[in-house]
């Protein structure tokens, strides 16, 4: 049986890399998935590969950032099938800014914090009422191993947003839990998910990169399908009893 038969899923930041992964896994779990991004080409060319290996799939260009624009995502989705049941809260990122505290500017900090973080706050507060209204749902963050203890690959903007991100899972949790509502995160281990990661990971020296991976039990990098497939448990009935809960995705490299 499939997990997710019947499910309408949105998924954020999902054009491409990790988010485009986890939607492709939802499809083949019987989801009818909504893909979200800001260009409007990829959403369009997501949309299209999707439906090739016969996915239910829409599309809807949305700045996460942006209130406005992701109310009217939320409106488009429930116009169209009725109603959410699963909300992946995935764009983010350290979005090409500085590692360092005295490159990072004001801009910088403020383009973190707001996709990662205030994002994640936009997007669940717009689908609350919706899942609330239609008896539960499922909401998954993307927080990072970054945002659970000390990273030498990011910086700390991007720690501070992924950290808010878990504080932000277990106080809505506690919130909407009597909703029917389970809020849940996993926390990701390096993953070269896309092509700002890759990017990053290239650039680092060889002994940087060696410690990374000396620091990981299983001596290895995560892959983009090892995580979409915790992100479909968690959206699915398998995980039924679990709600304000950060997994660990990370190959042992922090064990919390």
């Amino acid at each position: 049986m499939v997990k997710l038969q019947g499910k309408i899923a949105l998924i954020t930041g999902s054009a491409r890399g990790l988010g485009y992964t986890m939607a492709s896994e939802m499809v083949k779990e019987g989801a009818t998935v909504f893909i979200n991004d800001v260009d409007e080409q990829s959403v369009h060319e997501a949309v299209e590969q999707l439906r090739e290996i016969g996915g239910k799939v829409d599309g809807f260009v949305a700045d996460v950032t942006n209130k406005q624009q992701v109310l009217n995502m939320m409106g488009y989705i429930v116009d169209r099938v009725g109603r959410l049941d699963i909300l992946v809260n995935n764009a983010g990122g350290a979005l090409r800014t500085p590692k360092k505290l005295e490159d990072i500017s004001e801009e910088h900090w403020d383009l973190v914090l707001d996709v990662n973080l205030k994002g994640t706050f936009l997007a669940s507060q717009a689908a609350v009422p919706h899942m609330r209204a239609s008896g539960g749902g499922s909401i998954i963050n993307i927080s990072s191993i970054g945002g659970r203890t000390a990273s030498i690959v990011t910086g700390v903007s991007y720690a501070a947003a992924k950290a808010g991100v878990v504080g932000f899972t277990r106080r809505l949790a506690k919130e909407v839990g009597p909703d029917g509502i389970r809020v849940n995160a996993i926390a990701p281990g390096l993953v070269l998910s896309g092509d700002r990661l890759k990017e990053t990971w290239d650039t680092m020296p060889d002994w940087e990169q060696t410690e990374v991976l000396d620091a990981i039990p299983l001596r290895r990098l995560g892959t983009n399908n090892e995580q979409a497939k915790v992100i479909t448990f968690l959206a699915s009935e398998e995980s039924g009893y679990m709600t304000g809960a950060v997994l660990d995705v990370n190959g042992g490299r922090f064990m919390g």
